[in-house]
This record gives C-alpha cells, structure tokens and sequence, in this order.
C-alpha cells in the first residue's frame, strides 16, 4: 500500500496501478478505488475509470472530488443525466466551486449543443502513431507533431503513463492535408531523453518553440531537476539561427520565464513574432493551469507575463494555445462549458484594449465528450489539424485533419398553381437518422445549414396542399456552398368534370358517343367511348383551359372550352356540372363552328380558330359528299355596308383556309349576312358584350348530303 502511495503521490501512475490492485481482494476502500480511478484518468484510459468510479461512489467515505472524476467520466461517455447527479452531489458540499457549476451547466446544454450542425469535417491521419500523438504544428510544408510512440525509442519511459518520453517528429503533407505515412524524427538536440515537445515556429522559420522537461547539465548527464516537492515541471526553450543545409538549429536557448518551481510550457507565436502565449500553473492564476501572454519590444526582449484573465482562464485548466494569423486565439479548457473533457475555444484579439474576447467553443465535429486539444490552422485559414482521444482505430490520442464545410440549403416554397409563394410550411428534413422540423417563414423560404457527408430527404407539406419529399445530398460537395431548390406543392383539392351528352333537339342521351378532350398545352387528345347516358367523369388540373366536344357518325358535336385558371384551390372536390350538344348532320340544318374569334376589323384566321376549322376538315372528309355553305356574322356595331363587308370577308377567309388543306372548291360556299340575322334580339345600345360575342359568329351549313 505505501509503494501504490508513493507512486501514485510522484505521478508514477502507471506503476501504481499494479500495486494498487494487489491490496484490493483484501481492502474494499472507495479512497483506494477512487485513486484507481484516477490513474486511469490520468493515463488515458477513461473508459476503465469510470468502471472503478462506479465502484467507490456507491461506498461510504467516498470522497467528494471521486464523485467528481466519475462525473466527469460520465461525460465523456455522454452519459450527461448520470453526469449531473454525482457533479451535483459534489456542489452540495463545495457550492463555491465555479468549474463544478460549469460542468452541470454543461450537462443541462449537452442535448442542444449536439443538435448543432457539423461545421467541418474530419479525417484520421494516416501516420499516427501506437502511442499518443498530439501538439500539430505546421512549417514549410511539414506538420511537427509530438508523440510517446516506441518507434525511434532511446529505452526511457514515463513512469507516469508507462509510455515512452514525448518526442517531435513530422510528416510531409500538402496542401490539402493530406499526409505521408512516413514518419521522421528530430536531432538529439532538440529531442532529449525526457519529454519535448509541442512546438510551434516563427513565420520565417528561424526559430522553434518547443516545451521541455526541465533539467540540469550535470558532469556527464542531464537530469531532471524537480522542485521542493520533488515535482519536475516543464519549461520553455527556443532553437534558432537555423542552418538549411543542415536542417538543423545551431542555438537552443532558454525562455527568460522558466522556473523549476512551476510549469512553462506550450508556447505559441503570433505571425509577426510580437506575441507569445503559454500555458503555465504558476502561482497567482485563475485555477489550475492557465494562459499568460508576454510581448517582444524592439530589444528582442520578452515582456512580463501577463495572464489573460478571467475572460479566458477558469478554475480549470486552459492548455495547447495557437494564434492564427488573424491573432484568433484557439486553446483546449476543461472549465469553459462544454462536452465535456478538453473542448477547443476561440477567441479574437482587441487591439485596441490589448485583451481577448470571449472565448466560444468551436463546435462539433472538432470538438466531442472526449479530450479535444491543440488546434493549428493552414495558410488558407479552412483546413487543419487537432488532436483527440476520441475512440479510434488506433488507441490514445490521435491527430485528425479538418476541413471548414459549411454547406446551407435555401428551400423556396411556392404553389404549383399561380407560383406564389407559401409562407409557413412546414418542412422536415431527415439526414441520416437525424431530423429537424422548420416552418417557412413570409417569404415562403427556409435558409438552414446542413451536414455534410449526408443525404437528406425533405418533406415539404401545408394544409391545403399534397406534400412533397425531394432529396438533398451533400456528399460531393469540397468547399462551403449553398444548396438552392425551389418545391412546387400541388393543391390538395379535386376538380372534377361531370358532363352527359344530350342531342341538341330532343335533348335525348346520345348512345355510343366518344368523347374528345385535351387541354390548349398539349397537342395530343385523349378519348372515352360512352354508353346510353353515362356521364363523362374526369379530374382536371387546376389552372389549365380544355377542349371537350362528343363524336357519333352522323352527328356534329360542339366543343366546349373549360377553364380551371380563376379556380380557388380549397380542401374537398370542385365539380363541374356540363351537358355536351350534339346535332344531327342535315341538309338545310345550320351548325355554329364555335371558339373562332377575329381580330377587331380582321378577317384572316387566327391561331386559337384553326383548331376548331381543322374539326369541320375532319367532318368533311369523313362525308365526302357533304357540301357545306360558310355563313358569317356580325353584330350590331357598325354600319350595314361595313358588316356586310367584313362578314364576307371573313367567310371567304374560312374559305380559302378549307381549300388549302384539300377541301374542293366544289363543296364550298360562302356567305356574310352581316348583322341581319343576330341570334341574341337585343336593342344595339342595350345588348352586353357576351350578347355581342353570341352575335358575332361563324356557322355551317350543309347544302347537299347523300
């Protein structure tokens, strides 16, 4: 039991943790559980100390900051409900604690922050490690990053993890992140037998920054150097005067800022070289390790450390800094609200106040339950690099790549019918097992940012309407975009046609008549063949006009024109009740050719009247010795010279247009009766303008029939 103590009291907590479980068969303590635990935690292992968290919890004397690990152990397991019971437990007997209250905080927003867009996409790379692979950095083209990997090894391990001591090593990658496999170490200068590593270089490349266990040169040694309490921090230390033939620094100095007292350690510069932010435990901070910023005068000397504050620093610890070339602050923190363990934050830099804003997390999918940490960006400011001990298929920390992919869908609504657009729809946009409901807005439009990688159906539906489902994939898409789509809904309403087919004289069923009927877009007609008084039934499209009109040998049918342009759409079936005239071929009977229409003070045949004169062609090649005469009509308007003129003019028009489709002369007669025989008998002054259009007409009439 003392050598699991004194291990576990110097961080040996690999090694204390073989000693620790020799005494358990024969002492059930929560403390000794809970330090079980902890060494777990604290090497890495998460899942196995929330297995023996569990254990010590549910004993009595179980202390209060193992209630707290195994809260927080949950919450890398996203178990946030059980998470928030055992911090809570802990706040009843440490209210003041900030971190804790963070902590609940974040348990109560887990479920919303998860619901929050990707904004990014990641990528294992392919060359890390066995071991744990952290701290990228980015320079010329290579990414340094800092491993405890056994290969490369120089035989020391960490007592703490059983690992091997962090070194640095790097990888060629280009310029869209993507990495060799091949793994290339540094010098024996720069890579000691004890930890080094992150680092991070100046915009020319002249010097490195990188944390170093703190030691002293000895006769024939280097050894570590610990403080009073036999603790051995991490320092500082900076490589210059690079030699390119070499690759290889000439200088390795000291940060002035060093002490064997405390921690200095994960430096990070900003691109102008002013600016230089690290990670540090000394006395006087916020909590447990905290961000300090020193600044460069024109000495090539390094200003005091200042802390940055409550704003950024917490009572937790704040690790892994990195100033972009925006002077955007990235760094991991486990006191800020979050998933849980480390999250990456951001915050911008003011000028003008010399301070930091407020930091905000950085989102998923860089950030998880687990520990997120060191965040570096390239040039373009869209691609980089993190590290993470998120399950993986290699174990530990890995490094990931991203890739800035913010991808929105811009989904216009409108009617099918007068193309006006639908406010408050509603849409439900499935993604690949993850839903979300929105409604329209005034606009008819919603704008709302998708996953990537993902394949989505949205189903768009209103009362009123038939809904609808469109797919939606951004799975091909490499940059930031917006998806634009326009969904037209089709009423939800029924118009439906009901005519019977009566002969026009004795307003009798015709028997086995066919029935002809096409709407104006469309060329091509269809036709129904009917009984002895059955009805023609037939649904018609909202905003179309049709043409319908009967055949029966020896029969003329007049056509009908049925418009559903100025129909309402509403919920239930619109029905429209007709009769359909037919009228038996006859010498001396006249038949009115209907929907031919002229221009005012024109007699040539228009498009809109061919298809009515092409019907009488059809007629009269069907009866080849039908012999017809043209009779046109005028109405009132207008002097009797003026109308006689032009109802000749017109027939003659209709005329010529039968005789240029093979029509003989022969059969054809025409005549302009002007306005002498008006159907409707009202006073000129007086009559309406459908009693005028009735008026102005055009008619058959068949002269010979044999």
């Amino acid at each position: 039991m003392e050598k699991a103590d004194y291990l576990y009291n110097h961080f040996a907590y690999h090694q204390a943790i073989y000693y620790y479980q020799k005494v358990l068969p024969n002492n059930n303590d929560p403390i000794i559980l809970g330090k079980i635990g902890d060494c777990y935690r604290l090497t890495n292992q998460p899942e196995k100390a929330t297995e023996w968290y569990a254990k010590a919890v549910i004993l009595n004397g179980c202390p209060d900051n193992t209630k707290l690990h195994y809260g927080e152990a949950l919450m890398t397991q996203q178990k946030y409900d059980a998470a928030k019971k055992w911090i809570s437990d802990y706040l009843y007997t440490h209210k003041d604690d900030i971190r804790a209250q963070n902590l609940v905080k974040s348990c109560d927003m887990a479920a919303s922050m998860n619901d929050i867009v990707p904004n990014a996409t990641i990528a294992l790379l392919p060359f890390n490690t066995d071991g744990s692979d952290i701290g990228p950095a980015l320079h010329n083209n290579e990414l340094y990053f800092t491993a405890d990997t056994a290969i490369h090894t120089r035989n020391k391990t960490d007592p703490w993890t059983g690992n091997n001591f962090y070194k640095i090593y790097h990888v060629s990658c280009d310029a869209n992140g993507n990495c060799s496999p091949v793994i290339s170490d540094l010098n024996k200068k720069i890579n000691s037998k004890y930890h080094d590593g992150p680092c991070t270089f100046s915009a020319d490349g002249n010097e490195m920054y990188f944390t170093r266990t703190f030691y002293i040169q000895k006769l024939l040694t280097k050894t570590p150097l610990p403080d009073e309490n036999d603790v051995v921090h991490l320092e500082i230390q900076i490589a210059s005067d690079y030699d390119a033939t070499k690759k290889e620094y000439k200088k390795i100095t000291s940060f002035p800022y060093n002490n064997k007292n405390y921690s200095v350690a994960h430096p990070a510069i900003s691109k102008d070289g002013h600016m230089l932010i690290f990670a540090s435990d000394m006395n006087g901070g916020q909590g447990g390790t905290d961000l300090y910023l020193c600044t460069r005068n024109n000495g090539n000397q390094w200003s005091i450390p200042q802390n940055l504050g409550k704003a950024v620093n917490t009572e937790g610890n704040e690790l892994f800094p990195y100033l972009a070339a925006d002077n955007t602050l990235y760094f991991s923190s486990n006191g800020h609200i979050g998933y849980g363990g480390f999250d990456i934050y951001a915050c911008t830099w003011d000028s003008q106040n010399n301070s930091f804003s407020e930091p905000r997390n950085v989102g998923v999918p860089i950030n998880s339950s687990y520990d997120d940490i060191s965040f570096v960006l390239q040039d373009n400011g869209n691609q980089g690099y993190f590290a993470s001990n998120r399950p993986a298929s290699k174990g530990s920390d890995n490094i990931y790549s991203f890739n800035k992919l913010q991808i929105y869908l811009s989904l216009t609504v409108i009617d099918s019918f007068n193309k006006t657009k639908i406010a408050g729809s509603t849409i439900s946009l499935n993604c690949m097992s993850n839903t979300q409901s929105f409604t329209t807005g005034e606009e008819g439009i919603l704008f709302t940012q998708l996953y990537p990688r993902r394949t989505c159906v949205a189903t768009v539906s209103k009362i009123g309407y038939k809904s609808k489902d469109i797919d939606i994939s951004t799975l091909n898409f490499l940059r930031s975009d917006t998806i634009r789509k326009t969904v037209a809904l089709a009423p939800d309403f029924n118009i439906v046609y009901n005519a019977v087919v009566l002969d026009q004289s004795t307003k009798q069923p015709i028997e086995d008549a066919t029935i002809v009927f096409y709407h104006h877009d469309l060329a091509k007609a269809d036709t129904m063949d009917l009984k002895a008084g059955e009805h023609f039934i037939h649904e018609l499209k909202p905003g179309k006009i049709y043409g319908i009109y009967a055949l029966k040998d020896n029969y003329y049918g007049y056509e009908k024109v049925v418009s559903t342009k100025d129909i309402k759409p509403r919920a239930g079936a619109i029905r429209i009740v007709d009769t359909l005239y037919m009228k038996k071929l006859q010498v001396g009977e006249t038949y009115r050719i209907d929907n031919i229409y002229y221009d005012f003070n024109k007699a040539n045949i228009r498009e809109d009247a061919k298809p009515a004169l092409d019907r009488l062609i059809e007629v009269l090649n069907k009866y080849p010795k039908m012999h017809i005469q043209i009779n046109s009509h005028t109405d009132c308007r207008g002097s009797n010279t003026y109308n006689n003129n032009l109802s000749n003019a017109r027939a003659r028009s209709v005329i010529i247009y039968l005789q240029q489709r093979g029509i003989s002369n022969t059969r054809l007669k025409s005549r302009g009766y002007g306005k002498t025989i008006p159907i409707e008998k009202c006073k000129c002054d007086k009559c309406s303008e459908e009693q005028h259009q009735m008026n102005r007409r055009t008619e058959f009439q068949i002269t010979a029939m044999d």
